[in-house]
């Protein structure tokens, strides 16, 4: 028993760096007629540039556009914001965001997994 313990307690690190990029739908708002949209994002092993291929949806399913979002560097464990405005776009309309794949990702973090959510209750993250 103390031993699956032990055992137990040495894999946490690895699970949790296991964790890798983390990146958060936090909040869309209008901004000088287009979309604010502000995401949070984190490493747990650093990152020193990424881009991400991104589809938004609009409320129906179709897509509104195919765009490239540089969320830049993620040090190591810290929290970053990163925000990007979608030129004549309704906040309203759009009902998903796909990260569709990696354009381009420079780091140890970049062999780790990617997990996506959303805040925001009325638009869906893919990822």
């Amino acid at each position: 028993m103390i031993k699956t313990l032990l055992a137990v307690a040495c894999l946490l690190p690895s699970v949790a760096f296991a964790e890798g990029v983390r990146i958060e739908l936090n909040s869309l708002t209008t901004h000088d007629m287009s979309c604010r949209m502000v995401f949070t994002a984190q490493s747990e092993a650093g990152v020193e540039g990424l881009v991400l291929e991104t589809a938004l949806f609009d409320t129906s399913g179709a897509v509104i556009l195919f765009t490239l979002f540089d969320f830049v560097d993620l040090p190591a464990g810290n929290l970053r914001v990163r925000q990007f405005d979608i030129a004549a776009q309704s906040c309203d309309a759009i009902g998903r965001v796909l990260f569709n794949g990696i354009d381009s990702c420079e780091g140890v973090g970049c062999a780790m997994p990617l997990s996506v959510n959303s805040r925001v209750e009325t638009v869906e993250v893919l990822g």
